[in-house]
């Protein structure tokens, strides 16, 4: 696992990333402090784009996605893939009501990249998904932190089975700082071991 930690104008932010050992599942469990006097409103964004196969630019115009309501998290397939044909890819964050793209043109912008993309400077991400999009999967979380408050995000990225059942089922089962923190054990004791 790696932590990266940093503090700026008066927040205390760490991130550690790792992988599930018993599922095909990448945690990303990002724990904010509001470590000023006053309360402070921040969005945190998620993004991974979708490859689905062996390059990007080969198998992007074959990914298509959409929005679980189940679950919350984005869904992707793509089933010109013969690796790939019956898995469904996931990312979700597990807080409530999180804004989405799946489309990677309106995150980046035109002529812009993911050094300064275009979505952070809008208010709400606009909820598309489907096909004929050139995929990538972003969820926005907007807060409040009160003086000296903590708050904890778990964002997961994985691969489910051959249906949305599957992939659905495997998100609520390994969503949430519960399910972070013991796959977090049984890394360190994996390690340790």
């Amino acid at each position: 696992y790696s932590v990266f930690e940093h503090s700026a104008h008066g927040i205390h932010s760490e991130l550690s990333t790792f992988v599930a050992l018993e599922a095909p599942l990448k945690y990303s469990v990002l724990r904010l402090r509001n470590d000023s006097s006053a309360p402070r409103s921040l969005s945190v964004t998620g993004y991974v784009e979708w490859v689905m196969g062996d390059l990007r630019p080969k198998s992007a115009m074959h990914v298509v996605t959409e929005h679980d309501a189940v679950s919350g998290a984005l869904f992707a397939r793509n089933a010109y893939n013969t690796d790939f044909s019956g898995r469904v890819g996931f990312f979700q964050v597990d807080a409530e009501d999180p804004a989405f793209t799946c489309d990677r043109t309106e995150f980046v912008g035109r002529n812009r990249s993911l050094a300064r993309p275009a979505a952070m400077g809008r208010e709400v991400l606009s909820g598309s998904a489907g096909a004929a999009l050139d995929p990538c999967a972003a969820l926005q979380v907007v807060l409040e932190l009160e003086p000296g408050e903590e708050r904890e995000l778990v964002f997961i990225l994985g691969v489910g089975g051959r249906r949305n059942m599957d992939a659905s089922g495997m998100v609520q089962r390994n969503g949430g700082s519960a399910a972070a923190a013991a796959a977090l054990a049984k890394v360190r004791d994996y390690w340790d071991e």
